[in-house]
């Protein structure tokens, strides 16, 4: 395989691991278009106000909202359920900037099913459902002194954390890339306690696939490139028509599912 220095900024690659592959869409507009693409498309809305805040997607009922803060200190993304629409959320789960946009669909993508059928309240999935993608594709795993599981990229730069007896409002699930090459985190990810684990699976899964993903060999991180396999990207690699996408659309709100807890 080419390593990273044999291509031009321009030349579309496609690399794995993805956890390593940074966040793949550089403009928040048409970041956020791939990300929530299965969101608008069930008819969510979309709000870009202007440069400095936040682009924001809710559901036709108003109770579960996702957020893109480009201009925040991580340039993250938020996704909140609420029981009330001016109340504390239910959940949240949360990624900084570098998080790669693949990850996000997924997740985002098995939310939009979720809502749909009403089951972001329902009882959650086995914690199995979240760690056995990340065991069938190589990761290693550990509990600490605490009880809190751990699992280990094959490059042991990334490591999911599934935390034993998480708060109300504390994390039962945490992610994060630590390359020791940098010397900090690249990037990261939270989903605090009820956080349905079918959601989270989507996030595992998608983390765990070794499938390479589309960048362009300028965005990759030069300092990991010894640890990136870059191949170039053929003409109908998956990725390019995303790259290529238009501004999102803002969608009628349409009638959907209120998702009020039942108590």
């Amino acid at each position: 395989m080419p390593d990273l220095d044999s291509f031009g900024p321009d030349d579309p690659v496609l690399v794995s691991p993805r956890h390593l592959a940074g966040s793949g869409l550089e403009q928040p507009p048409l970041a956020a278009a791939f990300v929530w693409t299965s969101l608008t498309k069930a008819g969510w809305s979309t709000n870009t106000p202007d440069e400095w805040r936040p682009m924001l997607c809710a559901s036709p009922c108003q109770l579960v909202r996702a957020a893109h803060m480009p201009n925040s200190t991580d340039g993250g993304w938020k996704t909140a359920v609420y029981d009330d629409a001016m109340g504390t959320p239910w959940w949240t789960a949360e990624w900084t900037q570098q998080t790669p946009a693949e990850l996000l669909t997924d997740f985002h993508h098995t939310l939009a099913e979720a809502h749909a059928t009403g089951s972001l309240h329902s009882p959650t999935s086995p914690a199995a459902a979240v760690y056995l993608p990340l065991l069938n594709a190589g990761w290693s795993h550990m509990v600490d002194e605490r009880g809190n599981q751990m699992f280990t990229s094959p490059d042991r730069f990334a490591t999911v954390t599934g935390h034993r007896r998480p708060s109300h409002g504390g994390d039962a699930w945490s992610l994060s890339v630590f390359p020791d090459t940098t010397g900090g985190c690249r990037w990261s990810a939270r989903f605090s306690k009820h956080v349905p684990n079918t959601l989270v699976a989507a996030f595992a899964t998608s983390l765990a696939d070794t499938t390479p993903v589309y960048r362009r060999a300028g965005t990759l991180p030069k300092e990991l490139g010894s640890y990136l396999v870059t191949e170039p990207a053929p003409p109908s690699a998956p990725g390019r028509s995303e790259a290529a996408s238009p501004a999102p659309v803002r969608p009628p709100a349409g009638p959907g599912p209120s998702t009020a807890r039942r108590r």
